[in-house]
């Protein structure tokens, strides 16, 4: 049983990351989570009977349904992790490693300066002088209001830029998803550049107004205005530091999964925060992956294209 018997769910984060699931993957997910939180360590082994033991279904259903639903996982030294509930884990962690450090300096007396009977707990000097600090510093600590319906700075900007298909991203929801970006450290002014050039790749893909274009919630729940952010050369289409960094850690167990979830979905790609689909000839997918699933790029052409050999 796991030590933190409640679970965090970032409500938000999750609709973000599972909107393009079936019910019954989400379900099988949403319970892999919960195992994940009381296993060592948030991990699941990757032993497809006793996952399939733990959904209560079929070692055959479990195929069927594994490659989407790891393809919000990752695969490493035989062991699945979910990003969410690693992170959810570690917070709770620290904020009851917080209260434990705090409790430990309860409960000491506060020493008196002197022994001046003025002083002395419960006198009326010091319950006037106590009444008179604590109104001067409630009239300091009152932050302003913000005006009540008030767009986060930059939002504005932001949701004008942005490419939108008809009928989607409730503009409600995309605050919300901004306003936790700034929170978590995004500048303004970087996810303003960055949804630009978001929109000016789309328009020279022609993908504007097309199923192709991610929802302004999901695209800055799973941040992917981090490719767009990393300087110049990231901007271009190269790989920044970051970027670099992040493509290192992706072991090739879990590039097979994302490419078997992208040509079930008919080349729906949910990865371009890491990197461009694999049909893109700037691609970090690795060449032998690739040509495990028989693709290569026409690099010949002026217009590139997936070729896939029958033979």
């Amino acid at each position: 049983m796991s030590s933190f018997p409640t679970m965090p769910v970032g409500v938000d984060r999750y609709l973000a990351d599972t909107a393009h699931l079936t019910l019954e993957q989400q379900a099988v997910h949403f319970r892999l989570q919960i195992y994940a939180w009381r296993s060592p360590g948030c991990r699941l082994p990757d032993d497809d009977a006793k996952l399939a033991r733990m959904l209560g279904i079929t070692g055959k259903r479990w195929a069927s349904l594994k490659p989407a639903v790891t393809a919000l996982w990752t695969l490493s030294e035989g062991l699945w992790a979910n990003e969410q509930v690693t992170r959810e884990h570690e917070f709770v962690e620290g904020k009851i490693e917080k209260r434990r450090s705090a409790g430990k300096l309860g409960g000491r007396p506060k020493s008196l300066p002197d022994n001046d009977p003025g002083k002395a707990k419960g006198s009326e000097n010091e319950k006037q002088t106590e009444s008179k600090t604590k109104a001067a510093t409630a009239t300091a600590t009152i932050p302003p209001k913000a005006p009540k319906g008030a767009d986060p700075d930059g939002f504005a900007e932001f949701w004008q830029a942005y490419p939108k298909r008809d009928g989607d991203n409730p503009r409600k929801t995309a605050v919300r998803a901004y306003a936790k970006a700034v929170r978590d450290g995004a500048e303004p002014a970087a996810i303003l550049r960055a949804v630009r050039a978001y929109a000016a790749e789309l328009r020279t893909k022609g993908r504007i107004g097309s199923e192709f274009v991610a929802q302004a919630t999901t695209w800055l729940n799973q941040g992917r205005f981090e490719r767009f952010t990393q300087g110049p050369e990231a901007q271009e289409g190269g790989e920044g530091p970051d970027q670099r960094a992040r493509l290192a850690k992706v072991p090739d167990s879990e590039w097979r999964n994302r490419l078997s979830v992208w040509k079930s979905r008919g080349g729906h790609w949910p990865y371009q925060h890491l990197t461009e689909p694999p049909d893109d000839p700037r691609t970090k997918v690795p060449d032998h992956v690739l040509a495990e699933f028989d693709i290569q790029h026409l690099t010949e052409r002026p217009t590139l294209a997936l070729m896939t050999r029958t033979g």
